[in-house]
């Protein structure tokens, strides 16, 4: 008899990392703690304001960075063509959606600086 070595299957984990777990630490906590992070506990000056948009701005781009990290890895690793569409309509929900909250803190920023 003869070992068989098993592999998992393609497009299952990232480096040890499954999908769920890569989304959820970059839809959600990573965004969510750098927002607690940055958040002004106190009365908000200018610094504040900055410091929360430029959180908001920066957890934004991590949770593109993740969806769409997905997607690339998953068409690298040549993955079944319909895990490979659920990955694509999900960076296609994310990806506006985060730049919408990039535009707004943009545009937060401005109006609590008076500008």
């Amino acid at each position: 008899m003869t070992d068989v070595a098993t592999k998992p299957r393609p497009g299952t984990s990232l480096r040890g990392f499954s999908a769920p777990i890569i989304l959820l630490t970059g839809l959600v906590l990573v965004p969510m703690g750098l927002a607690l992070a940055a958040n002004s506990y106190g009365p908000p000056d200018g610094a504040a304001y900055v410091r929360m948009a430029f959180a908001s701005v920066a957890g934004a781009a991590i949770a593109i960075g993740a969806v769409v990290g997905l997607v690339v890895d998953r068409i690298v690793r040549r993955a079944s063509v319909s895990t490979i569409a659920i990955f694509g309509v999900i960076a296609l929900v994310v990806v506006p959606w985060q730049l919408s909250i990039v535009s707004n803190a943009a545009g937060l920023l401005l109006v609590r600086l008076g500008g």
